[in-house]
């Protein structure tokens, strides 16, 4: 077996496609994992439970024991390593600026007026509550007060 290619979490591909089975899922074994992934091509159970093994001395899984088998689920969220992935992005592609971030989308990927309006939404919704935010904020009581 070759060396597998890093995917967009710093994770190799068997890894990956473990992570997005167990996040589909919510938690399996490893002979659930090893059923589904050899559905497309054979896979070993062996390679699948050090596959699983090294994603939980990661930290992308944990584990509970059921009998005699071990019940992994996800440690982080999809969400969650799509941010971290995302502000590792914007930190070494964009110099850590979100508009030059956008800017590089939108001229890679056109977007439609709807889809232009619900940016603009989600831009104001994002306002919004960043103002209700400062808003309950406790003021901090000055020296002449």
């Amino acid at each position: 077996m070759g060396a597998e290619r890093s995917g967009p979490h710093g994770l190799g591909s068997l890894q990956t496609q473990v992570m997005e089975y167990i996040w589909q899922v919510g938690e399996a074994t490893v002979s659930q994992v090893a059923e589904h992934l050899g559905r497309t091509k054979p896979v070993m159970y062996t390679t699948i439970l050090a596959a699983m093994q090294r994603l939980e001395r990661k930290g992308w899984l944990v584990h509970r024991a059921v009998g005699r088998a071990y019940v992994y689920r996800a440690a982080r969220s999809r969400e969650a390593a799509a941010g971290g992935l995302l502000r590792n992005l914007l930190e070494r592609v964009f110099q850590g600026d979100p508009r030059q971030l956008v800017n590089q989308l939108l001229d890679q990927h056109p977007m439609s007026d709807a889809e232009l309006a619900e940016l603009r939404r989600l831009i104001e919704d994002y306002r919004r509550q960043k103002k209700q935010a400062r808003e309950k904020q406790p003021r901090a009581e000055g020296a002449d007060g």
